[in-house]
């Protein structure tokens, strides 16, 4: 069924409620395992259409955010979710407490129960009016910049459309982009301070109504994180300093020499060679089609799950006006499909997130039919891993999408993921010092995001920008303000996903033999078990960053240096 032509209708909320709760009572008074087994599988078919009805209202409301009629039901969804937070902990519970518990784990592992041990504090009624104040914030971020318009070479352009016009090779043309794009975050910073003002005081009530003294304890709950925490992540951050941010100072040294300028100014880092960044050779239809003959290429799995997105059109890539920001995947659990959200400009990252989202829609693609539902998904920096991977898995069919550019691609991908890796950390590390300081205001919060931006990436200099060297980089991180915490994940999926990359460039059936075992696992796992499993290092320890760097400079050092200018 393609996307356009399913039909929405609003669910009827009470009445989902009400079946939802009788299959959970079924399910705590169960007599039998058969009982027990068949009221859960209830629960999770009544789950999955209420999911896949809120999906199709969320992402046709990103592919247009002034559609008011989706708006509405994205709002009204928000408005019941809370009401199906209360069951899902219900049903957390009676797991936990069911007689059959053992049976349930011996049939589909510890790791949902391991969950359900970790979150089921992370709910209460009195939260409930807290978190729809939350996700009506959340929108109205979303929202924001959805509806930005800059007036710009002549046009009205969206953010996404800024961004060819920051890499361009005439530094004044960067300059005027990158100061227009500030302009408009600058007119807007009360509101952005204002939304994530609020948003900060709120979860620090729903933290301090469920017991906890920061945020950030219920943020690791929520994200399943049943094996690792806050102390894993500062250790992983210095191994960053330590690892990464001289290697990336070292590569912005040789991207001022590369570009000809004398000091690298903000609104220079965009452009990684003085002949032009690598673009993509085609519009939408011919990467989709290049895409495509990859796919088929690569595997069987993958050109199964891509021929089916292309037949059922279960991708929206151009960026359009009123288009929300960002790409994202997101799966239709009953129809079995997942979906592809992305923002297309014309430039590398067109294909970066072609392949990334695909990475993360063939993993849902490959799990589509897995019971139950909650072992589909692993936490995110899992999740991350096998959409980073396979960006890499991708590239000995980049010459297809970059023609003669497809060396500086290389080069720009790997050495892109690297300089990623200090601001991802950067943002973690100002997201706890916020949520362990909520009562601070936006004013210091800016000018310690600043502070901590220099420790990770000391080569930025914003010259005469007041608005970004005031220490708000950080406001247009969609993440920030919609999923505290996440943002790490990345970085520590792009340690995993290097380390695929290095084994595929030595074996690559055995990467790819890895890669879909780590796909087909799910959930089933924890993040430092599943990644044992696979044989991949653990990500948060200084061996891997030992063992990593040498073999990513080693293949830079193997690239065309004729072709990198």
């Amino acid at each position: 069924m393609k996307f356009k032509d399913i039909k929405y209708t609003r669910p009827d909320f009470e009445k989902v409620l009400s079946d939802l709760d009788k299959y959970m009572e079924e399910a705590k008074n169960s007599k039998t395992s058969e009982e027990y087994f068949d009221a859960l599988k209830n629960i999770e078919d009544i789950s999955c259409q209420f999911s896949q009805d809120y999906t199709i209202a969320y992402v046709r409301n990103s592919i247009d955010t002034r559609d008011e009629f989706y708006e509405k039901e994205v709002e009204a969804f928000n408005e019941v979710l809370p009401r199906f937070s209360q069951l899902d902990n219900k049903l957390k519970n009676i797991r936990l407490d069911s007689p059959f518990r053992n049976e349930y784990e011996e049939r589909f592992g510890k790791n949902i129960t391991k969950k359900d041990q970790l979150q089921k504090d992370i709910f209460k009624p009195e939260i409930m009016e807290d978190k729809v104040k939350e996700s009506k914030l959340s929108v109205e971020y979303q929202k924001l910049m959805g509806t930005a318009e800059i007036e710009f070479d002549g046009k009205k352009l969206n953010l996404s459309k800024m961004v060819p016009y920051k890499q361009s090779e005439d530094r004044e043309v960067r300059k005027a982009a990158s100061e227009a794009t500030s302009k408009w975050f600058d007119e807007r910073k009360d509101q952005f301070d204002n939304i994530y003002d609020q948003l900060v005081k709120i979860r620090h009530e729903i933290a301090t109504k469920l017991g906890f003294k920061s945020y950030l304890d219920v943020a690791y709950r929520e994200f399943g994180r049943t094996d690792w925490n806050r102390e894993d992540a500062k250790n992983y951050r210095e191994q960053i300093l330590k690892y990464i941010v001289p290697l990336t100072r070292k590569f912005y040294e040789e991207q001022k020499e590369r570009i000809g300028v004398d000091q690298l100014k903000y609104y220079d880092l965009g452009l990684e060679f003085l002949s032009g960044n690598p673009t993509p050779k085609g519009d939408e239809e011919k990467l989709v089609k290049e895409a495509q003959k990859m796919y088929k290429e690569l595997s069987s799995e993958t050109d199964e799950f891509f021929s089916a997105m292309i037949d059922n059109e279960m991708m929206h890539l151009s960026s359009t006006d009123g288009k929300a920001p960002g790409g994202y995947m997101t799966s239709l659990d009953v129809i079995g499909l997942p979906f592809i959200f992305a923002n297309f400009n014309g430039t590398a990252h067109d294909v970066d997130v072609l392949t990334h989202e695909a990475g993360h829609a063939f993993q849902g693609y490959v799990t589509r039919n897995v019971h139950p539902v909650e072992n589909r998904g692993a936490c995110m920096e899992i999740m991350e891993t096998h959409s980073m991977s396979m960006e890499f898995f991708t590239h000995p069919w980049m010459e297809a999408f970059f023609g003669e550019d497809t060396e500086k691609y290389y080069y720009n991908h790997v050495v892109g993921a690297l300089k990623f890796l200090p601001y991802g950390a950067s943002i973690d590390e100002f997201q706890e010092w916020v949520y362990d300081n909520p009562t601070v205001t936006p004013e210091e919060r800016n000018a310690k995001f600043r502070e901590i931006e220099k420790k990770y990436s000391p080569h930025i200099d914003y010259a005469d920008n007041h608005y970004m060297e005031s220490g708000r980089r950080w406001q247009a991180q969609m993440h920030v303000y919609q999923s505290p915490f996440y943002y790490l994940d990345y970085t520590i999926a792009q340690i995993n996903a290097f380390q695929f990359f290095v084994l595929d460039m030595e074996n690559h059936e055995e990467a790819w033999s890895k890669y879909l075992e780590l796909c087909k696992l799910g959930g089933s796992l924890g993040t430092k078990e599943i990644i044992k499993h696979v044989g991949l290092k653990n990500p948060f320890k200084a061996e891997t960053f030992e063992y990593i760097v040498p073999k990513l400079e080693a293949y830079l050092e193997s690239l065309d240096n004729n072709k990198i200018k």
